[in-house]
């Protein structure tokens, strides 16, 4: 009675578990290869994450555009005050707050903690200023320019300042870090690929007389290849989970400095690691890069082979 064959899932099952049984009975050279695709995979996450935590944070400090109206020095309380109410009366105008050099004074020395250095000047230099916020319509870049020319129009402003301004430049610098992120990954997605080649161009070398006998007993190049692309798979796969640990660890640790510095701001933000949707995301990507690298690398040199 003829033995059944295995089918095309068994056979691809066993080769699969037998790749990885083969890379325990190297453990210490494998575990080496491991842990530098581990770092290289840590960097790209570590960036990735970085931009994500700045986009969190821009989005987070879009607050309503807010205009910083500095009244001429040495104007009348009486003028400012009259001003002000004319101001709130404006239709592009939802809130005004009026600030008078004295209660500027006041919270520049509790603030600025300048308060022995100040007791010496012998007057206010600061003027009064009156701090407006335009309604909903009005609180595009666009639209608070329109209002800021308007204001100074007024014959009693000397400066207005736009306080999103800053916002522009935590937009810039959270494009640069997408961009740099977007780099480094790519240097380093690149370099995982060169390294799973590389270390299984050797195994396929190493190997080489066992594959000019499987070949002398008529096995296919797919059939002696497959082995070798679930090792390159088992190296992403591994080496992924190894840098979302590493990623996760950094996480923590600096979740307590972040968590500091945002205090100082008056904000509850935290340091967001990977989702699992994004954790996902990278073991696919590693294992992908492990088996694309195995199929370029150990099939060419797999064809070069032939039986003597």
């Amino acid at each position: 009675m003829a033995r059944k064959q295995p089918g095309f899932f068994a056979v691809h099952k066993m080769q699969c578990i037998g790749a990885l049984s083969e890379m325990k009975r190297r453990p210490l050279g494998n575990l080496l290869t491991l842990a530098v695709l581990a770092f290289a995979l840590t960097l790209p996450a570590s960036f990735y994450l970085l931009a994500k935590n700045i986009t969190l944070v821009a989005q987070a400090w879009q607050s309503p555009t807010q205009l910083t109206v500095y009244l001429a020095p040495q104007l009348p309380q009486s003028t400012a005050t009259q001003l002000t109410e004319q101001l709130a009366a404006w239709p592009e105008v939802e809130d005004v707050r009026y600030i008078s050099p004295q209660q500027g004074l006041e919270e520049f020395r509790e603030q600025a903690g300048f308060a022995q250095a100040l007791t010496l000047l012998e007057e206010n230099p600061l003027p009064a200023v009156v701090v407006i916020r335009p309604i909903t319509a009005w609180q595009g870049n666009e639209q608070a320019t329109q209002l800021a020319a308007k204001l100074r129009a007024e014959p009693d402003v000397d400066e207005v300042r736009l306080d999103s301004d800053w916002l522009q430049r935590l937009a810039a610098i959270k494009s640069l870090a997408i961009t740099l992120a977007a780099l480094i990954s790519g240097l380093m997605l690149f370099s995982v690929f060169l390294i799973v080649g590389n270390t299984l161009r050797l195994q396929v070398l190493n190997q080489k007389d066992e594959i000019q006998v499987m070949k002398l007993v008529g096995a296919t190049d797919s059939f002696i290849l497959r082995p070798y692309l679930y090792t390159g798979a088992w190296y992403g796969l591994l080496g992924g989970i190894a840098a979302w640990v590493l990623a996760a660890i950094i996480t923590i640790l600096l979740d307590g400095a972040v968590a500091q510095l945002a205090t100082l701001y008056d904000s509850g933000f935290r340091l967001v690691g990977l989702s699992w949707d994004e954790t996902l995301i990278l073991l696919m990507t590693a294992a992908f890069l492990g088996l694309l690298a195995a199929r370029l690398s150990a099939g060419r040199h797999l064809k070069e082979i032939e039986p003597v």
